[in-house]
């Protein structure tokens, strides 16, 4: 897992962002993916970068035409301050979508209108969202949010658990996952997904197949996080931690001549 969850994803990263301004990367690379430190795990880095990579891929497949330095300031910064809504109760994406918009460096790469819709885009991204994006960049980022791989479900579902309710009984998370899940996949009642591509739809399949079993469903959860026992607490397990420290650079030393 190792491998694949380190270097697969550096490799894929740099491949989907090739167009995206030197510039512009150096600054996000160094300035803003460490303050995905701060973050519950399930919304660290390992994510950010999964949304990146995904929404370049569906830009690309679905031939939406969308600016490729937009839409990687949108992705790179959807789940900015995410830590701060445990604190104050106020959603996440509001909080992100104020953190691009103050972030004056960036209006060194956009017009005052980029830096709008990017902004937008970054509220529009929740799966929760009641009305419609305000952009297809919105559309954009909403759908790269969502999930590809049961893997990345179950590690970040462990670690947004963990942050939320640490004291909880890991049986009882496990029952409270499954039932979780099986309402947000479910044929009827599902996720808002405004560009889906054969990846999610294949995805989507085999997680319902692995949802109407649960004793599977919880075996393979308990496998990929490495719960030593079901008998534990959120807190006594580490979960899968090989990522933690993926892909965020130090921040650059200023320079004192």
């Amino acid at each position: 897992m190792k491998k694949t969850l380190a270097d697969s994803k550096i490799k894929e990263y740099n491949a989907c962002t090739k167009e995206v301004s030197p510039e512009l990367k150096k600054y996000v690379e160094t300035q803003i993916f460490p303050q995905y430190a701060k973050n519950d795990q399930g919304h660290g880095i390992l994510h950010i970068l999964e949304v990146v990579r995904r929404s370049f891929v569906l830009n690309k497949s679905l031939n939406l035409g969308l600016d490729p330095n937009m839409i990687y300031a949108i992705a790179a910064s959807h789940d900015l301050g995410k830590y701060e809504e445990h604190e104050t109760g106020e959603k996440h994406a509001k909080i992100a979508g104020r953190r691009f918009i103050q972030n004056q460096e960036f209006s060194k790469f956009f017009t005052n209108s980029q830096r709008q819709t990017i902004k937008e885009a970054i509220e529009d991204h929740s799966s929760s969202l009641e009305d419609m994006p305000r952009s297809d960049y919105g559309k954009l980022v909403s759908s790269a949010d969502r999930n590809t791989s049961i893997e990345m479900v179950f590690i970040r579902s462990f670690f947004v658990g963990k942050r939320k309710n640490p004291e909880q009984n890991m049986e009882e998370y496990l029952e409270f996952t499954l039932n979780r899940l099986r309402k947000r996949y479910s044929t009827e009642d599902p996720e808002n997904m405004f560009f889906a591509d054969d990846t999610y739809k294949f995805f989507l399949e085999d997680m319902r197949e692995l949802l109407k079993d649960g004793e599977r469903f919880k075996n393979l959860y308990c496998e990929i996080n490495h719960i030593s026992s079901r008998k534990h607490s959120l807190k006594e397990e580490p979960g899968e931690t090989s990522y933690i420290n993926l892909f965020i650079p130090k921040k650059e030393e200023p320079d004192e001549r």
